[in-house]
């Protein structure tokens, strides 16, 4: 990671910026709820770590994933920024491009995304809402899913439509 100072300032940056995710014109709605700095007595900067956790909830726009919110948690690595965070979703969901463990696919953040050390949180964040919405078969970490979406579309909207029902946060 970079040097502590410099992480620190970056970090506050990407927070403040995640935060603007919840205004009525933000290109998508993120929900901030735990970073790196709650945790800390002093209010200047947090301990130095081997990584930090940043959790919050999306908001999808699409048909079938609009009417939930979904807890991710962005884990800065020790490479980060250089490479992109690690974005795993808390909440159920059924989709292609999100492992059961609900580990979203890294290529579309560091491939697909064009990831560089200047790319910031917020727009980690829009990239994964943009795939929620817009599955990409060609970066399914979950196959049997991924074939169902390019193959049966209505079987695979029936129970990404039920997980939502059953497992989605309400969007608030």
């Amino acid at each position: 990671m970079a040097s502590t100072s410099k992480l620190n300032k970056d970090l506050w940056t990407n927070i403040t910026r995640l935060k603007l995710l919840t205004k009525p014109d933000a290109p998508v709605k993120f929900i901030l709820e735990k970073t790196p700095f709650d945790d800390e007595e002093d209010e200047e900067c947090p301990k130095v770590r081997d990584e930090y956790l940043i959790s919050g909830r999306i908001l999808p726009n699409s048909n079938i994933f609009k009417d939930g919110a979904y807890r991710i948690e962005m884990k800065l690595i020790p490479r980060y920024p250089i490479e992109p965070p690690e974005v795993r979703f808390l909440t159920r969901i059924y989709h292609p491009n999100i492992a059961s463990d609900g580990k979203f696919c890294y290529q579309l953040l560091n491939n697909a995304s064009k990831w560089t050390k200047g790319t910031t949180l917020a727009a980690a964040v829009q990239t994964v809402v943009k795939y929620v919405d817009n599955p990409d078969a060609d970066y399914a970490v979950n196959y049997e899913i991924g074939k169902e979406y390019m193959e049966n579309r209505p079987e695979f909207n029936r129970k990404a439509s039920e997980m939502v029902k059953k497992y989605s946060l309400p969007r608030q």
